[in-house]
């Protein structure tokens, strides 16, 4: 059992990470249509890896023995971002912003859900209920936006519908990464030593695929943008991620990152392009209350009082 404050303080910054990231969805909607998804990825990762490094050699030395030793999980995770964030980054690009991250973050407490009871533990009839409801309207919002919204997009419906199978897949490897990366946090390992050598497969892969794409220019404006989205919104919400994970029960973390679609629709207002849909609207309320519901259930099934509970 967890303490009700580590339990709240794990969901406290995972909601700060879904304002980062929503933000991010938002303006990378707009911006990477017109260049290279791979160039963008490996120089933000660079620049985030590079970043954590300084601050683990220099604050963290000592967590590099256990990483060493957990060499395996260490592997697992960096296979699992590269799926992460080249499936993110992808299902945005095809994608209406509040749709790819409902997808994205939405299904994620379905399949942990799953994942849980494979395991034979317990989960409430109550949280299979709401994550139930919202795989389902999931799936009736991509019907809904492929039929109805496609005007406002920029790709082919046969595109969308890539998108969307990006967004569900990626939905399975954040699950896997909130699985691995709880694994780190159980043996005390801090969250940016951990983020400083979770990367370095994804770079090398968006590097070899450079090619595979164009647009290679490289300006002054670009390279801007590149590091003020590594440094803020990668650096600042993946921080924010993994110290929730670390607070957190995995089930937990995954049931409030369903409350991002919410966030990203309403940002996405700001964009012309998109105006209000109010069935959408519509989903994605519905699913961030089940969300809430599930999240105030598990933390009165799984969370004690402060004064009771474990650190």
């Amino acid at each position: 059992m967890i303490s009700r404050a580590h339990y709240w303080s794990g969901v406290a910054c995972a909601l700060l990470y879904i304002l980062i990231a929503s933000a991010q969805s938002v303006a990378l909607n707009v911006w990477l249509h017109s260049v290279n998804v791979f160039l963008v990825v490996g120089l933000c990762f660079s620049v985030v890896t590079i970043t954590f490094a300084m601050i683990g050699v220099t604050r963290q030395r000592h967590a590099y023995a256990g990483l060493r030793a957990h060499w395996r999980f260490l592997a697992a995770l960096n296979l699992v971002s590269v799926s992460n964030w080249l499936l993110y980054f992808f299902a945005v690009k095809y994608l209406e912003p509040a749709v790819a991250i409902t997808l994205t973050q939405g299904i994620g407490p379905v399949s942990m859900t799953l994942y849980t009871l494979l395991q034979r533990k317990r989960v409430s009839a109550v949280t299979c209920v709401c994550h139930a409801v919202i795989f389902a309207v999931a799936v009736v919002m991509c019907a809904y936006v492929l039929g109805y919204r496609q005007a406002y997009s920029l790709y082919s419906r046969g595109e969308m519908l890539f998108g969307m199978a990006l967004a569900m897949a990626c939905s399975l490897s954040i699950t896997a990464t909130v699985l691995i990366s709880k694994h780190f946090a159980v043996r005390k390992i801090p969250a940016a030593a951990l983020l400083s050598v979770r990367f370095p497969l994804l770079i090398l892969v968006c590097m070899l695929a450079l090619p595979l794409q164009h647009g290679l220019m490289m300006t002054r404006d670009t390279l801007a943008i590149i590091v003020l989205v590594a440094l803020v919104g990668v650096c600042g919400s993946t921080y924010c991620l993994q110290k929730g994970i670390e607070l957190a029960p995995p089930l937990a973390i995954s049931t409030v990152l369903a409350l991002s679609p919410l966030a990203v629709f309403l940002i996405q207002l700001s964009n012309a392009r998109m105006p209000f849909s109010l069935p959408v609207f519509a989903m994605v309320m519905l699913i961030v209350l089940v969300s809430i519901v599930s999240i105030f259930h598990d933390a009165r099934e799984t969370a004690v009082p402060t004064d009771s509970g474990q650190s």
